[in-house]
């Protein structure tokens, strides 16, 4: 089998909602104002409900409820309003699939994204972009699970395998992993190169272009989830378990006493979503 294969064999390709790309294109647009955000923002019913009910949770619930699309856009931020639209169009372009755990897939995602934020801040890269290429580093995954289901179930059966462990075992038994696919994915979204680039180079990040630093912290991110699932936690174990070259430049130390908070804060955000 081959990506193009793959694609090929999906009854019909995820999409992200019109109305969300053309949100995505004014989050970048610098003259952009939360006032004319808020007005494409109430075109979608399902992004404005969700925008909603998290500036009224209680993460960013202030002394009285937001009721209005602009209310809640200034209560939550430039910032969280585009990592929202963005999760909330990519969340909602993937429907459960048979035999697989669809909400433990979004925990893990929405985890290594804010992992993939805090080691953003530290290395001055942007934040909020290395949030969204958290959320997005295993879509791939999701369109194998679709796409090729019995290759699928017989890797999910198999030995438990994350990160670069499962790439290899995709690679071995469908001649690609899921960055590829998700990169792949990420193109015909057109979504932004930083992006593509991030999905598609997490499981090798010293091989990407040197001046994009998102696959190394995806990379980075992917290796700590799997630490705090490993040792139970942000725990004395899991920071040593993850020290190495790939952690150069990392304080790890600040990292792992900033993780308990925004981890508990991000699964709050992913149960909202997913």
């Amino acid at each position: 089998m081959d990506i193009e294969k793959l694609f090929a064999d999906l009854q019909s390709l995820p999409s992200i909602p019109k109305v969300a790309q053309d949100l995505m294109l004014q989050f970048d647009n610098p003259s952009s104002d939360l006032e004319s955000v808020a007005r494409n923002i109430e075109k979608d019913p399902v992004i404005a409900a969700k925008i909603l009910r998290l500036a009224n949770s209680a993460r960013f619930r202030g002394s009285r409820d937001s009721s209005s699309i602009e209310d809640a856009a200034l209560r939550l931020g430039f910032n969280t309003l585009r990592t929202l639209v963005m999760a909330s169009a990519v969340t909602g372009a993937f429907k459960a699939v048979p035999n697989f755990d669809l909400k433990g897939f979004w925990l893990k995602s929405f985890q290594v994204a804010g992992i993939a934020r805090l080691l953003a801040k530290q290395s001055g890269a942007d934040a909020e972009i290395a949030f969204t290429c958290g959320v997005m580093h295993n879509i791939g995954e999701l369109l194998i699970q679709t796409g090729a289901p019995a290759e699928a179930e017989r890797l999910n059966n198999a030995k438990r395998a994350s990160g670069s462990g499962r790439v290899a075992n995709e690679t071995l038994h469908l001649g690609f992993g899921y960055p590829e696919v998700g990169a792949e994915l990420a193109r015909r979204w057109h979504l932004p190169q930083v992006i593509q680039q991030a999905i598609a180079y997490q499981a090798n990040p010293m091989q990407a272009p040197q001046d994009a630093p998102l696959p190394r912290i995806v990379a980075q991110a992917i290796v700590i989830s799997d630490a705090l699932e490993e040792h139970g936690g942000a725990t004395a174990q899991a920071q040593e378990s993850v020290d190495g070259p790939l952690f150069e430049g990392i304080d790890l130390a600040l990292l792992f006493n900033q993780l308990p908070p925004v981890l508990e804060a991000d699964k709050a955000f992913a149960q909202l979503l997913s």
